[in-house]
């Protein structure tokens, strides 16, 4: 007879224990018994009897053994996520009692994606932390698809992102940042230095290019939709800021990138803008927050972001100003 959730439930409460979860998450990312051990600081007979406690709680085997490691079967894979979540619960439970020890009031956990995290977010939450020393923010970076998934879970109280194409129940989109597309290279490449960059320049260069599942892709096969034959794409794929900083750096390629995601490269001149005529415009960054129901925290911090977001657009220079 199956064992009812009820029972199921009264048993990993009474007799499961964090580290269970905690080498089984290890397990199935390492894949051998040996390095998850070695990952969580415990013995390997240690891990050893922790998984099989956990199997036999949950009255199923959750890995398949093989002489290549540990694989997962249908009842682990299905369990792995919810694992994790509650792996990262702990680790939210431990900043908050952390900062509660060191005399902070609340924590605000925000998600946000690279763009902001190296761009305007990454430039204003310093002058947050100074003037509200008793809120601590713990900043997760995370691409919109985690973020939603955090979002639905309840564990960030703000994301910082694009508009979604659907908004949370509840939920509201303030904007922040404009953003737009920028060609970006490294200082040396031959282009760097020219005043105006025509298309013929631009095909003739080679390219770094992001994976199709990033929306710089799609904008850059839009735009060179007659040439991609023409176009030479170098043999690497990447979206991650760091690497395409280091690529970049070493070999004369083109990227073409959210401003955003540059921003900090281009401003310590680590990577250069090229002269373009055309203007790509790309989706504003701002925050999706609860429409209601939010704490005093996370009021002063939607509070602030707007008010530092309205003191940038003052001091930022107008067209015609630029143009003197």
């Amino acid at each position: 007879m199956a064992t009812s959730v009820t029972t199921l439930r009264n048993r990993l409460l009474s007799r499961a224990r964090i580290r269970h979860l905690h080498v089984f998450v290890k397990i199935a990312e390492l894949q051998t018994v040996k390095r998850a051990a070695e990952a969580v600081g415990v013995t390997q007979p240690s891990a050893t009897q922790g998984l099989a406690d956990l199997e036999r709680l949950l009255e199923s085997p959750l890995f398949l053994r093989h002489a290549q490691g540990m694989a997962l079967t249908p009842a682990g894979t299905a369990l792995l996520p919810l694992a994790r979540r509650m792996i990262d619960l702990v680790d939210q439970t431990a900043t908050f009692a952390s900062g509660l020890l060191d005399g902070a009031s609340s924590v605000v956990r925000v998600a946000a994606i690279s763009a902001a995290m190296g761009g305007e977010l990454g430039g204003v939450v310093p002058a947050f932390a100074r003037r509200h020393p008793s809120i601590v923010l713990e900043l997760i970076e995370a691409d919109a698809v985690r973020q939603a998934t955090l979002v639905a879970n309840a564990e960030v109280d703000c994301a910082v992102c694009r508009r979604p194409a659907v908004l949370p129940s509840g939920w509201s989109f303030h904007p922040l940042w404009p953003d737009r597309f920028a060609i970006i290279a490294g200082s040396f490449h031959p282009l760097a230095t020219k005043q105006r960059v025509s298309r013929a320049d631009l095909l003739d260069s080679t390219w770094l290019v992001p994976p199709t599942s990033i929306a710089a892709r799609a904008v850059f096969d839009r735009y060179f939709h007659d040439d991609l034959e023409r176009i030479k794409l170098y043999n690497i794929v990447a979206a991650s800021p760091l690497l395409i900083w280091r690529l970049l750096s070493q070999e004369p390629l083109l990227a073409l990138v959210p401003h955003s995601v540059a921003a900090t490269l281009l401003s310590t001149k680590q990577l250069c803008e090229l002269s373009w005529p055309e203007k790509l415009p790309f989706g504003e960054i701002g925050v999706l927050a609860p429409a209601n129901k939010r704490n005093d925290a996370l009021e002063k911090l939607l509070s602030f972001l707007q008010s530092a977001t309205q003191s940038s657009a003052a001091a930022r220079p107008t067209k015609q100003s630029r143009s003197q």
